[in-house]
């Protein structure tokens, strides 16, 4: 298993993160803040802190891919595991056509061979549906519209002995019907986003947020807005006004970690004044002194992690936006009375 994982992106820098490569002829993907996405009804907001990944599925009659790749931290050979996690939602005002269907999620061999995915689909006998399979679904899962939705993949890569690859999905928690016998080559990248979309799906928006990979299964988070956060990357616990009750910066890789705490709901770390409290680990698992505490925030917590593999729990007193409707309303806010980073 990875320490902490093999590979997570929250989007927390409005970038692509540790994404290698974005590609998007048509410009329809982007890494909107909250307080943009508060400007359109209905758009919802991050699944957990300021930034997420979206696709606009509209076009200009000829679909062109948009996407984020991976290239390394999800290669594998024969028999080889990963696990992946993603967070996604698909908005109510999507337009698909009969039988539609497109990916949002693929394991490439070569320069773009599908060998392992998830498809959206559409027909008009069975509504919209999450699947897996190969280079299409082949195992479906009922599919709502509006809402945040867990879904985690298991791919075991074909050992070359016999067609022996298979998919394992949970959707919210709920199993899919594993995909079997699938021939396989060697996977050397993955991509997130919307690929192969049919000319019939013409409207709306795919959110993608807190993408984990690993060698091990993840499980779906018990809580969207717990009042403790286990952190193992730089981002933010909450955006607007809030208070930390208490800081713990756990055991990593070794004991030169390091915990910063800005005031910005935008990463901006730039500004040192925007610092509102550092903590270094001379041994491992060290907590934060009570003094002047809790620490109050206006803009935004936002915790930067950096050393050998850190993590930190973050504990919150309280935070004005630590709900989606919440986060709309701070979003709004936001935009109307832009106050700095």
């Amino acid at each position: 298993m990875g320490f902490p994982f093999l590979s997570e992106a929250g989007f927390e820098a409005g970038t692509l993160g540790h994404f290698d490569t974005e590609v998007d002829t048509e410009l329809r993907l982007d890494f909107p803040h909250y307080s943009d996405l508060a400007k359109i009804p209905g758009a919802g907001a991050p699944w957990r802190g300021a930034y997420c990944m979206r696709v606009a599925l509209a076009n200009d009659g000829s679909p062109a891919d948009a996407y984020v790749q991976e290239t390394g931290a999800w290669d594998l050979s024969a028999s080889g595991t990963l696990f992946v996690r993603l967070m996604f939602r698909v908005s109510a005002d999507i337009v698909m056509a009969n039988n539609d269907e497109f990916a949002i999620f693929q394991l490439w061999s070569g320069a773009s061979t599908p060998e392992a995915g998830a498809y959206i689909n559409y027909t008009t006998a069975n509504g919209l549906r999450l699947g897996i399979g190969e280079g299409s679904a082949s195992s479906f899962a009922p599919l709502t519209v509006g809402v945040w939705h867990c879904l985690e993949l298991k791919f075991v890569i074909d050992s070359g002995a016999g067609n022996d690859g298979t998919i394992d999905a949970w959707l919210d928690g709920g199993a899919l019907t594993q995909v079997t016998g699938l021939d396989q080559g060697a996977i050397t990248s993955g991509v997130v986003g919307v690929l192969s979309q049919d000319a019939g799906t013409t409207g709306g928006t795919i959110l993608f947020d807190d993408i984990i990979a690993d060698d091990a299964r993840i499980f779906p988070p018990v809580e969207r807005f717990p009042q403790q956060i286990l952190l193992t990357a730089s981002g933010h616990v909450f955006v607007g006004p809030g208070e930390v009750l208490k800081l713990d910066l756990l055991s990593g890789g070794a004991t030169d970690n390091v915990l910063q705490v800005y005031d910005t709901d935008r990463g901006y770390t730039s500004d040192g004044s925007a610092a509102a409290l550092e903590l270094r680990n001379v041994a491992n698992n060290e907590r934060v002194p009570m003094g002047d505490w809790p620490l109050r925030l206006h803009r935004g917590c936002y915790v930067s992690l950096a050393g050998t593999n850190p993590r930190a729990i973050v504990t919150i007193a309280w935070a004005n936006s630590y709900s989606e409707g919440a986060m709309r309303q701070q979003g709004i806010r936001r935009a109307v009375n832009a106050f700095g980073a």
